[in-house]
Order: C-alpha cells, then structure tokens, then sequence
C-alpha cells in the first residue's frame, strides 16, 4: 500500500484538462453530497466535468446534490434499480473520462464492479464498508484514523484529502439579530445550535436530553435538518427546542449560534465542525472518530459519546462564558487547497496505472512507499456458545462476514464449542474448544499464544486470565454484552484496566443507558469507551432480497414471519419451534395469508398443512434479514429477533420464551411498537390474526418504529475493529 499526504508540496499542477466523471448514487443532500458538489463545481472551472445520479435523487423533503451543482457540470441520470450497471457502462463508455471519481458506497461497487480503463479514484467518506474500495486505483481518505483501516495490502495509492470548506461570509449584525429573533432569542439569551440529519447515528436526542438537564436560564436550543427521527425528537425535546427543517441557508444559522454541538455517535469527519469554526463559533463534540481528528488541532470540546451528563455539564460551562467568538486558522479546508490535492492525487494515480507518457502526468514524482506491517490483521472471536443458544456466535458471525467484506485480507478466526448448535455455519477457520470458551481458558490461552491476535473479541465471554493473555499478546479488546445481568463482568474495575471497547448491543429502550455508578466509573478509565449500538445483523441488499424471496414464492408485504429463536431462547417452553409451527398453522387457517417458520432446525419433514404455511429448515443470518425486511409482520420471541425486526421496521407479536424477555416485551409493547402474547399456540394465533387485518394499527405500529430510529450498528462495529487493529499495529512499531 502506497500511503501519503495529497498536498501542495507534491509535484505542480499541469494545465491539460481532465475528463472526469464523478459518480454519486445516493438519495438526498447531505455532507458527502455536499463535499462531492463543491468538489465538481470547483474541478468544472478547468476540467470537463460530468455527475453521475440516479434518477429518484431526491430525499423526501426535496433536496438533492443537483440543486448545488453549476451549469458546467453535466449531469446524468442513471435508474435508481434496473439496468444500472449496464447503463452505467455505457456512460463511461462513451463519455471516455480520464478518471472517475467515486463517492460512497454504492456508486463505488458499481464502478469496481466495471473495472473502467479510466482511473478510478474514490472518496471514503464513511469507512469501507465493502470489499469494492480496494478495486480502486486510488482512496481519498478525508480524515486520519481512515487510514489505519485500509489493509496494507491494498495495491493502490491512498491520500489525505479532507472534506472541503467553503469561506462563508460574516453577517451584518441585523441579519444575525434577525436569525435570532426568528428563534425567540434576544442579545441576552443563550442560542444552542446543531445541525445534521436526524437520523440515530447523529445522536441528537443526546443533545435534546443533555439540554434539558442542562437547564439553561435564558437559552433555546435550535436544531436544523430532517430525516426520520424528527417525530420522535420532537416528543422527546421540551417547549425550549426548536426543529426548523432543512434549511438552506444553514450557513447563516451558525453565526446566530452562541455555541455549536456535533453529538454525533458515529461521524467519520466532521464537516459541520470545520463550519461553525469557520463562522466563529465554539463547538461542543463528542469524541466520534472524525470530532477526534479535529480537536488535535482546534480548539473543540470533547464529550464522551451517548453521555447526556457530560455533555449537559459543558453546556453550563459554556453558558456560564457568554457569548465569545473564536477565530481558527482553518486554511487546511479551504476550496481551493483541496481541489488542488485531489489534482495531484489524479494526476499520480493516471501515472502509476498508465505511466508517465500520459498527457499531463510526465511532471509526476512517485509518492512516497511506507513499510506496512508483516501479514494481515489477525482477528480473533471468542463469543459464548454451547448446544443451547446461539445469538452470541451468529452476532459474530455477522460481524466476522462484513469485516471479511470491508477487509479481504483480514485474518479471523473463531474460538467455538464443539457442542455449539450452527457451528456448521461458521465460515472461518475454527478453533475447537470443549465447551464454551469461558469454560475452556487452557485452550483459549494456547490459541491466544499461537495466533497473537491483534484485536479479540470477547461477546459476554471471558475470564480476567483470558483478558490479561490477550492484553500481554499486544491485542486490543473489545467485550459484548447485551444482557444486563452480564454487562456488569466489564464495569468491574479488574476488567475495565484490561479492556479497550465495550460494546451494548441492544437499544436504550431495553438495556436503559448506562447507571450513574457506571459513569462514576469511566471516570477513572479514559481509555475505555462504551459504544451503544443497537442491534448487529447483515444488511439485506433490495436486489438479492427480491431474488431469494422470489425462489420461495414469497412477494414482499405478503407474508408473515414466525421466528421462536435458537433453543437458549425457549426456557419456558418445552419446544418453541413446535408451539410456533402450531401457531402459524391456525393463523394459516383463520386469514389465508402466508406464513413462514423459521424452525431453527437442520431439516423439516413435508407439513400436510396449508399451502401457504412453509417451514423452512435452518437458514443463514443473510437469508433471515431478507425474510425480515421484506415481510408484513412478524411473531417472534422477545430476543435479537425482536430488535432485528424493529430495525427493519416491521410491527411485531411478541412471546415471552424466556426469563428476562418478558420486561423487554411489555416495554416495547408500552411504546406501541409491539403486541405482547401468551404462550399459548391459539393466542398467538388470535393475536397474529388481528394484527394483520387491522391496517390502521399496522400503519401505527409501523410509524412508531421509525419513530424508535432503531439502527444496524454493523458498519460502525466493522469500523471500530478495524481502527483497533491499526492502534495495536502502531503501537507494536
């Protein structure tokens, strides 16, 4: 892997023109929208310049990339579904650029997928969430921990080319009076601002809760985006907070801000940061990867992710200042530094994949060859497992298949009972243990000793021994747990020296945040961060979905899906698999409607039941997403399968199958996002039956889920993983 900073010290511009085609396929206007339009408008200035969108480009609120482009740059439409690919090569095909330059994910695969003659270039302004990435000739990276994630292995040229920073004017004092006035604000009050989109990841229902604690005198809080948590944010904030939309003059809005908060969970850069700098205004952050980078250099307040305390405890402090204006030296931003790093970085790759004799690259030196460690990333699992339940393992399992897909080269392998039930699922190398690796701590130290992970993941497994081991080994840990009952063995203070990452993998609603005591306890241990991430599964991609579910004669929205779980799952009943199949049979019976099983068992003899009742033997975590994602509802236990359909957005029924699943249910129930059953084949029946002909409640059911913003937090665990074995790689140099 080729690695350097794209900076004006490399070789000078040269003044031939470029033909690049930018491809964006991504609905909306957000900041990688943003970063990817000012990018071509600026490019368009001495280069041919083409955008590639797709045809339904519009979010829901109307905004889209195209609106901020300049005539000069050309724009075209691809199909969002059909014949995608296809028309994209065309595209490239005919328009013959020199370089295309990708922007997320999905644009990037497709042209991976093409392997163009042109340079392809592309920008990570997530994290590589996909094996198509590493196709590409070049990677701009926009921030500094990107670069620890990209294998080093990759044969391309990576460079650091952060997001750009249009200088935005400052305001006539009346314009800025007026701004907060419009607010209900006078010079007097305290304005607090935020803007994103209101998604989970952005974590403004921290910053809602955080203000609210905070109890400013004399202060609003204003918020400016959309998206699809703005209903539940609105019932969450108090009479003080203010949800103005997307707004398009945003810019305007941060000078009006007396202080600027980023409470972002997962944020790979920052943008919004470097724009609040940039109108002078102080920022509050959490300490997300992105907001991180920046506070090493600028003057930004970090708080711990999720952490209303902290963060309501700086809003005070802040609010006890007075309004102050700050001015930062942000030319490391700026337009015109950026777009002459992307230069050079196009400029470098067309010479390495098409050599010096290509017009304009003659003046190019070589970048700089760094020295990457010896062999891939070595991963190592270690998740509970035993003839009982199986949600720890298939959790890993789902994060072990997406990292392979982020990281081909990455070594992973699983510490496994041989009694674990779908340890014949588990597509990496084994190691056998013989019984659940908590159990077996001699074999999981010899693993330890032989394979010298670099990160290890313990999911509500472990023992102190088996920590220290792979602490000594140079590996960086990260303990999972969901249950409560289980989550304490991280926050006893033995643990909390060892450990590096602590991941709760259920929403907030279930696990009920973290305890004062808990907090009181981070305190002392900086270095250990708690992520909270709601659920973890493979994410079902529409076209494999739609084959897969048309292989079984299933059409979306016109099925139901009865999910017992694994056999850990049924401690109050004898066989769930059987209860739900009796159950599903009488719904069957009672509506006519398609109902599938999903038995968990290796194979299923032939039912004389109704055609429309079909019992699936036991099925991958991929084909499970694909039969939750495009159901009508689902009947389901009260474990993984639950939140993994709330996810999904699907009403659910939901059966108490064991011990600690009944105050999950009824507390899901009390938020109107669930229907909580007895254990009794004809009430689910019953249950199930009236559910799904009543399409109002269906719709209620539904639009209080989305409400819940519950999220797929796999790609920010994949990112994290990957970031913890580029620190256990430094360090180790």
């Amino acid at each position: 892997m080729s690695v350097r900073r794209a900076d004006s010290s490399g070789a000078p511009v040269v003044a031939e023109r470029l033909r690049i085609l930018h491809v964006v396929l991504s609905r909306g206007f957000a900041g990688s929208e943003r970063a990817a339009a000012e990018l071509c408008n600026a490019l368009s200035k001495r280069h041919d310049v083409a955008l590639v969108v797709r045809r339904d480009h519009r979010a829901p609120h109307g905004a889209s990339i195209v609106d901020y482009v300049l005539p000069d740059v050309r724009i075209i439409e691809l199909p969002a579904r059909w014949q995608t690919s296809d028309r994209l090569a065309g595209i490239v095909r005919d328009w013959q650029p020199d370089v295309v330059h990708t922007h997320l994910r999905r644009g990037t695969r497709y042209v991976a997928r093409l392997a163009p003659a042109a340079a392809h270039v592309c920008s990570l302004h997530l994290s590589i969430n996909g094996p198509h990435y590493l196709y590409a000739d070049g990677i701009l990276c926009i921030s500094e921990w990107q670069l620890a994630t990209i294998p080093p292995d990759y044969p391309g040229t990576v460079y650091l080319v952060p997001n750009s920073l249009e200088r935005h004017p400052r305001l006539d004092p009346g314009r800025v009076r007026a701004l907060r006035a419009s607010f209900g604000v006078g010079e007097a009050d305290f304005l607090v601002g935020g803007v994103g989109r209101l998604v989970a990841s952005k974590g403004f229902d921290v910053l809602v809760q955080a203000f609210e604690r905070a109890a400013l005198p004399n202060a609003r809080l204003v918020i400016a985006g959309d998206g699809r948590q703005r209903g539940r944010l609105a019932r969450l904030a108090n009479d003080r907070t203010t949800f103005t939309g997307f707004r398009h003059d945003v810019k305007d809005l941060y000078q009006a801000f007396d202080v600027f908060v980023c409470p972002s969970n997962y944020e790979p850069f920052g943008r919004v940061i470097i724009e609040a700098l940039d109108a002078g205004t102080p920022v509050i952050a959490s300490d997300a990867d992105g907001p991180r980078d920046i506070a090493r250099r600028y003057p930004i307040e970090l708080f711990p992710r999720g952490d209303v305390e902290r963060l309501a405890a700086a809003l005070r402090v802040t609010a006890a200042r007075g309004r102050v204006r700050l001015e930062a030296d942000l030319s490391e931003f700026e337009l015109s530094s950026v777009v002459e790093r992307t230069e050079t970085a196009y400029r470098e790759v067309l010479a390495l994949k098409h050599g010096t004799g290509y017009p304009g690259v003659a003046a190019v030196r070589a970048p700089v060859r760094l020295q990457a460690p010896p062999g891939p990333p070595r991963y190592l699992f270690s998740p509970v497992s035993g003839p009982g339940g199986a949600g720890e393992l298939m959790r890993c399992l789902i994060i072990a298949r997406e990292l392979r897909r982020a990281e081909p080269s990455a070594d992973i392998r699983f510490l496994v009972s041989r009694t674990a039930v779908f340890r014949e699922s588990v597509d990496f190398p084994v190691i056998d243990t013989d019984a659940s690796p908590t159990n077996s701590t001699r074999q999981v130290l010899a693993a330890i000793a032989a394979f010298h992970p670099e990160v290890m993941v313990f999911d509500n497994s472990g023992r102190t021994s088996q920590l220290r081991a792979a602490k000594q080994a140079g590996a960086m840990l990260v303990f999972s747990s969901r249950a409560p009952k289980l989550r304490w063995k991280a926050f006893r203070l033995k643990w909390m020296r060892l450990l590096d990452e602590h991941w709760i993998v259920f929403p907030t609603f279930v696990t009920g945040g973290l305890t004062r005591i808990e907090k009181f306890k981070m305190g002392f241990f900086p270095h250990y961060r708690v992520r909270h991430l709601d659920t973890l599964f493979t994410p079902s991609e529409p076209g494999e979905r739609a084959g897969w579910l048309a292989g079984r004669g299933l059409q979306p929205d016109d099925y139901v899906v009865f999910s017992p779980g694994g056999r850990g799952e049924g401690h109050l009943v004898a066989d769930p698999a059987e209860l739900f199949i009796a159950a599903a049979r009488r719904f069957v019976e009672r509506t006519g409607a398609t109902a599938v099983v999903l038995t968990g068992r290796s194979e299923v003899s032939s039912t004389d039941g109704p055609a429309a009742l079909q019992l699936l033997p036991r099925v991958g975590p991929d084909e499970v997403q694909h039969l939750l994602a495009g159901c009508r509802m689902v009947v389901c236990n009260g474990g993984t399968t639950l939140v993994h359909s709330l996810a999904h957005g699907r009403p659910i029924v939901a059966v108490p199958l064991a011990g600690d699943q009944g105050r999950r249910i009824r507390r899901a129930a009390r938020r109107g996002i669930a229907i909580e059953a007895p254990r009794d084949a004809g009430a689910i029946a019953d249950t199930a039956t009236g559910l799904h002909g009543d399409a109002a409640l269906l719709a209620r059911m539904r639009q209080a889920v989305e409400d819940m913003g519950i999220a797929n937090g796999v790609g920010e665990a994949v990112a994290a993983l990957r970031m913890l074995a580029g620190v256990s790689r430094g360090r180790a140099a």
